[in-house]
């Protein structure tokens, strides 16, 4: 009895020490549509004195933290894929953010799309992010597909425009948010029905709530990405997003997205039964989204409250208690 509570020991003092080296300050939004506030030369990483699965997983803590956690609880050698897998997508995430322009964007993207065909083809560059790929595409099956549907879906987003209706910004997390989920499952060796119907919902409900979490961020930048579905609905202007202090209407329609956000996230629980225990695992991030629903709720849906800027000191004992209890 005393060994196997003394892994669970090592265990918990192990993630909650690595998830003590976070600077627990003012939350930075990651994995939204622009997910760094840095400038690309100073948000690089140095590749000296690392290995690129160490890079990997210092491009995940420091701009994907909730999931940087999430992947943390993890088995090996999932949580080693996962990383590789995460890394790539912060790094198309913040495509847009380190570019002046939509041009040097789309051709940052040409890069990824030529360096995604070499590493598939047996032949990847030398970036660290690519060469950890190559690691984990010859010992599990990934589908290219899914790395192109990360890239595709921030080509769409490259020339700020908003999108169009709701409908738009759910395809856009399935493509964006979805296929990570869809790639790790695949690193696990599980290929089933539900598992893939819950990665669809938890990622819709997840890049829906990213997208939420980035609307203060997006409007310091003086960019619009409400869909206009939501702002004709409401009678949203955009003054309202970009002086919030008038947003009254704007509260409105965040509320009726954070609505849809949970209905994927139930939908998404509901499968839970079906489902086989490591895939629960994978899946932690609804646990992040459902405490960024709640702490909206009690601020009546008002995205720029503080309280919906600043990191949740509590999630690493949160995602803890839930694997555990093999809940997501």
């Amino acid at each position: 009895m005393a060994a196997p509570m003394r892994i669970c020991y090592n265990n918990v003092v192990f993630f909650v020490k690595n998830a003590l080296k976070q600077d627990f300050g003012k939350f930075t939004p990651s994995f939204i549509i622009y997910p760094s506030i840095t400038s690309y030369n100073k948000r690089r990483i140095s590749t000296k004195n690392y290995d690129s699965h160490r890079y990997c997983l210092e491009a995940v803590r420091k701009y994907d933290y909730e999931n940087y956690l999430c992947t943390l609880l993890l088995s090996e050698p999932v949580k080693s894929a996962a990383i590789a897998i995460r890394a790539f997508n912060v790094e198309i995430a913040q495509v847009r953010d380190s570019v002046s322009t939509s041009s040097i964007g789309q051709m940052r993207m040409i890069f990824w799309k030529e360096a995604l065909d070499k590493t598939f083809a047996g032949n990847p560059p030398e970036h660290p992010i690519t060469q950890e790929l190559a690691k984990h595409i010859n010992r599990v099956k990934l589908s290219k597909s899914w790395f192109q549907r990360l890239i595709n879906s921030r080509e769409i987003i490259l020339n700020d425009k908003p999108f169009v209706s709701v409908k738009d910004l759910e395809n856009y997390c399935d493509q964006a948010v979805a296929s990570v989920f869809y790639l790790i499952l695949q690193a696990s060796g599980i290929s089933d029905m539900n598992c893939d119907h819950a990665a669809n919902h938890i990622g819709k409900s997840q890049g829906i709530c990213n997208f939420l979490r980035g609307i203060p961020f997006n409007a310091s930048k003086g960019r619009l990405f409400l869909p206009l579905e939501i702002m004709s609905k409401y009678k949203i202007s955009q003054e309202q997003l970009f002086r919030p202090e008038q947003k009254k209407n704007l509260q409105d329609g965040i509320f009726e997205l954070s609505t849809l956000a949970h209905q994927h996230l139930q939908l998404g629980r509901k499968l839970s039964s079906d489902l086989p225990k490591q895939a629960k695992h994978v899946f932690l991030p609804a646990v992040a989204a459902e405490v960024y629903l709640n702490s909206l709720q009690q601020t009546d849906f008002d995205v720029f409250h503080p309280k919906n800027q600043r990191r949740n000191n509590l999630l690493p004992v949160q995602l803890w208690i839930h694997k555990i209890r093999n809940k997501y």
